[in-house]
């Protein structure tokens, strides 16, 4: 009973009545910053504060640990997702639920993975990690804002959204070439897959 009054103020702001244009709200929305100093308009807090509550909703939907582990923000539309969890097919998870969120324009996730590798591991998982990180970033054919990506034990893990097929392709053999990496486990949707395609039109 405890834990449904919880979930039941958590969420009750997102169904409430979004307060007019005009009207005096100073104070009605919390952001974590003060609306005088926010360079965002009121109704652009609004519909950020809106995407963070739709997606805390989605993730306890999977299971409510998620609420106490994982923290998003969202400005402008860009959200940011920080935490802890235990797999990296959590990680993918997470982002995947976050790029389903309407009115998410894009995503990065830096949330951490509890794994157990060696500190010599992971200083080669990094390594691995950059390399890809440039190797994209460095292709005119590639939209690397729109890729998420990271290396555990010497397997490179990507998610994110390809314009089509092509790029899809050219993401995938550029991960495959680069040196020291064991295996690809690509996550990457097509924009056409997106209910909410025109997150990444820009």
């Amino acid at each position: 009973m405890i834990r449904f009054l919880l979930i039941s103020l958590l969420f009750l702001p997102l169904y409430s009545c979004v307060p007019i244009v005009g009207v005096s709200t100073v104070g009605i929305v919390k952001t974590g910053v003060e609306i005088a100093d926010d360079p965002r308009s009121l109704g652009r807090i609004v519909d950020d504060s809106v995407i963070e509550k739709k997606f805390l909703y989605k993730i306890s939907q999977v299971d409510q640990k998620y609420l106490l582990k994982i923290s998003p923000k969202s400005i402008d539309g860009r959200v940011l997702l920080k935490g802890n969890v235990d797999t990296i097919q959590e990680k993918i998870q997470m982002t995947k639920i976050a790029w389903e969120t309407d009115g998410v324009r894009s995503v990065e996730n830096i949330i951490k993975v509890d794994d157990q590798s060696s500190w010599k591991d992971k200083a080669k998982d990094l390594l691995i990690t950059s390399q890809f990180k440039v190797a994209i970033v460095a292709n005119n054919n590639i939209k690397s804002n729109n890729f998420n990506f990271t290396t555990i034990n010497k397997n490179l893990y990507i998610f994110g959204i390809a314009r089509n097929e092509q790029e899809r392709k050219i993401v995938i053999n550029e991960a495959k070439s680069v040196q020291g990496v064991s295996d690809v486990i690509p996550s990457i949707f097509l924009k056409d897959d997106l209910s909410n395609n025109q997150r990444i039109t820009n």
